[in-house]
């Protein structure tokens, strides 16, 4: 199913009440092929059977940002080239405030997009021709992650304990994460007091990644979110982020490379 721009608001209504009245898993396909569409449509549909509704396809980035902040899927199949100027990559961008969780499959006939779709927090990277055992190794993935709406749709919260109390964090108010041994701070967007938890920063990092692609590892002992990224600071021997709420963290030498392909 393709929706044009133009109707999506027409259509609004029906689709929030036809989410409301089943658990299936919401799907939005993004490629510039009509004909790859309908293939991917039909092996997932194959696959999945009523486990899954396809709920948009589009070939245009803008209203694919649009679909997807709309009707908030659980699966993104994301093409690689749209085009000759254009790249799923784009999209990344403007999907970096979004709230809820998602997870996104890189779709390309080309395999030297399989290292940035990674590094770009990719749930899973599928090399055109997609065929069905693909596919059936996709849902045993998401099979084995319990991926369900009622449940993702509480995914973009994080709990902490500690000795005082136990809180319940959305992911997008942490600006990132600094470990201490077996201990993690937690810093906010806001100048809040930090909470300090028991649990170690990799146990963090291994939870935060399985619901938002905005986190990277920067260093040993820190986490940071990009999206509270104000801007790179950059000296003679060393580089370092320059958080929004004003925090200045190391980047380590070893982890630059690596945090500039994802960051610039």
């Amino acid at each position: 199913m393709e929706l044009q721009f133009k109707e999506i608001q027409e259509q609004k209504s029906h689709f929030n009440s036809l989410y409301l009245a089943n658990d299936m898993i919401q799907v939005i396909i993004i490629d510039d092929e009509k004909d790859a569409i309908n293939v991917l449509s039909r092996q997932l549909t194959a696959v999945f059977g009523n486990e899954i509704k396809i709920i948009g396809s589009t070939k245009d980035l803008t209203e694919a940002a649009f679909l997807i902040k709309e009707y908030q899927p659980e699966l993104i199949f994301l093409d690689v080239v749209l085009g000759a100027e254009t790249s799923g990559f784009d999209l990344l961008p403007l999907l970096d405030k979004l709230n809820f969780p998602f997870k996104i499959i890189f779709t390309t006939g080309y395999h030297q997009f399989a290292i940035k779709a990674i590094k770009k927090g990719a749930y899973d990277y599928l090399l055109k021709p997609i065929g069905v055992e693909d596919l059936e190794g996709l849902k045993e993935r998401l099979s084995a992650d319990d991926l369900k709406p009622e449940k993702t749709r509480l995914n973009n919260i994080i709990i902490v304990n500690n000795s005082d109390a136990t809180y319940k964090i959305p992911v997008e108010k942490i600006s990132h994460f600094k470990g201490d041994g077996n201990y993690t701070s937690i810093f906010f967007t806001e100048k809040n007091k930090p909470i300090l938890s028991s649990t170690t920063l990799n146990n963090f990092e291994t939870e935060i990644n399985s619901i938002s692609s905005s986190f990277f590892r920067i260093h040993k002992s820190y986490l940071v979110n990009m999206a509270e990224i104000d801007h790179i600071k950059k000296e003679k021997m060393s580089k370092s982020v320059v958080m929004k709420n004003g925090e200045v963290i190391a980047i380590s030498r070893l982890r630059y490379k690596a945090f500039s392909e994802i960051y610039f």
